[in-house]
């Protein structure tokens, strides 16, 4: 018996040469499209990523922290109890107040931007909080083991206050280092270039992380950094 033949609508046909060409042109052109969206030409979207993830993990340590020592991070109790209160004078010491986050971060190198030219001037294999044994391993104990500031003024109750950010700060167009008291008529930044090109990563009081444009960062900067609530005027720490 012979079975009738398929109409035209019925009939399948096979891709030809021409047609899978286009397609192949169109996903090339898509993955062009899509790809700058996730990275940038030197591959530091990926570090940017790692970075907002480092920065969430520091503000949750703090909160942890807050909620063992009466809602106060480690900067606001006093050595003698597990802070680092009496540190907060000393800028050769800033890493200190980080240090005190030991028991809640799993590792030192969460306080280290992948994108911080500082990091290539390690030159080891690792890091750690405790002592060292083996000499390819560094102990975590130098500012430049730090790659965000500090607003020792920062306060849980205030989930709009700045708590940690990307160390690279400009203050009215000039790089700056140490402990900063922001002035109202101070103009934050990041550098250009910086560890995120020109953009930054930013911890709030409440654990939420932003990441703040060269354009929108002053703005960012001059509502967290005013006196808000109960909280005093900001006191930064940059390392």
């Amino acid at each position: 018996m012979n079975l009738p033949a398929l109409s035209p609508l019925h009939r399948r046909q096979a891709f030809t040469w021409i047609e899978l060409l286009l397609v192949v042109i169109v996903i090339v052109v898509l993955a062009g499209l899509v790809l700058p969206l996730t990275a940038t030409k030197d591959g530091r979207g990926h570090g940017r990523i790692k970075c907002v993830n480092n920065l969430k993990n520091l503000g949750l340590a703090a909160r942890i922290f807050a909620t063992d020592n009466d809602g106060k991070f480690p900067w606001q109790v006093p050595i003698a109890k597990g802070g680092s209160m009496e540190e907060i004078g000393n800028t050769n010491r800033i890493w200190r107040h980080f240090q005190v986050l030991s028991n809640e971060l799993s590792t030192p190198w969460i306080l280290l931007c992948r994108t911080d030219p500082r990091l290539s001037k390690l030159n080891t294999s690792g890091m750690t909080f405790n002592t060292v044994s083996n000499s390819d391993v560094l102990r975590f104990g130098h500012n430049d083991h730090v790659s965000y500031f500090l607003n020792v003024s920062a306060s849980e109750e205030e989930p709009g206050s700045i708590l940690a950010g990307d160390r690279n700060l400009t203050r009215n167009n000039s790089p700056i280092r140490g402990r900063i008291a922001p002035a109202p008529s101070d103009v934050f930044n990041f550098t250009t270039p910086g560890h995120h090109d020109g953009a930054g990563n930013l911890v709030f009081g409440d654990g939420s992380v932003q990441q703040a444009s060269r354009g929108r960062a002053p703005s960012v900067f001059a509502d967290a950094f005013g006196v808000k609530g109960t909280n005093p005027p900001a006191l930064l720490l940059i390392p």
